[in-house]
């Protein structure tokens, strides 16, 4: 059964116009309920574990993992209970590209499988509506959620600007507490002129978002800095991905 969510292909049209490359999204777009939230909120404390792909002596990042596959024209969902290893090339990710990763499970008994999936299935109907997915072209795709946790001060994409070697994707802040000002902009540069940047915004506020065709930009978020001292700090975000089925 597709999840209820607010929003429907007529009002994501209205939005994000055929051919649109990237555009936001906030809480009300994804209709989720404060219980909702709250399982995700959890998850990101008491689910995740250390990223042991990042550099040596890198600690910053903690993360999980669940993984979908999804039918486009009826938006069905299915999750999948044993993914392959997650896999970049080294052009996309210079620092672990090549390498079969696996991370924590989100299992699909999770709680936080029921509010990931409804997030994914709002982002698919505006990829839809903006062309990005269609039923004809991608009639099956599979969907990467990466619950990722960043203590300050850490890197979100310690990669550097980058694609992510996909079809599509998101990102979608949970929560993030005592971050200076000024620090995790995110920002969207041109795929064809990665010189130019397109946009530059702060996700502030619980279920801010982003989607972006990952075949046309590029996109970074730069270092989370504390902004009280002996205060815990850090941006809980997550994140997204549509890519072709083997």
């Amino acid at each position: 059964m597709v999840p209820e969510v607010n929003a429907d292909l007529e009002s994501f049209a209205s939005r994000t116009p055929n051919g649109a490359a990237f555009w936001r999204l906030a809480a009300a777009d994804f209709g989720l309920s404060a219980d909702d939230r709250s399982v995700l909120q959890r998850t990101f404390h008491d689910s995740t574990e250390l990223d042991k792909w990042l550099p040596s002596g890198k600690t910053y990042r903690q993360r999980a993992y669940g993984c979908y596959r999804l039918s486009v024209a009826d938006m069905h969902f299915t999750p999948i209970d044993e993914p392959p290893p997650y896999m970049q090339s080294v052009e996309v990710n210079p620092l672990a590209g090549g390498i079969e990763r696996r991370f924590k499970q989100i299992e699909p008994r999770h709680p936080a499988t029921e509010p990931t999936r409804k997030i994914a299935a709002v982002v698919a109907r505006s990829l839809v509506a903006a062309g990005v997915l269609s039923a004809r072209r991608t009639p099956e795709v599979l969907v990467d959620a990466h619950y990722m946790a960043i203590t300050a001060p850490g890197e979100p994409a310690p990669e550097g600007k980058h694609r992510d070697g996909l079809i599509a994707g998101s990102a979608h802040l949970i929560e993030r507490r005592n971050l200076a000002k000024g620090t995790g902009i995110s920002s969207i540069y041109d795929g064809a002129e990665p010189e130019v940047e397109l946009a530059s915004f702060q996700l502030r506020r619980p279920l801010d978002s982003y989607v972006f065709d990952d075949e046309r930009v590029q996109h970074f978020t730069d270092e989370i800095r504390r902004r009280l001292p002996f205060v815990q700090a850090y941006r809980n975000v997550l994140l997204l991905g549509f890519r072709r089925c083997d």
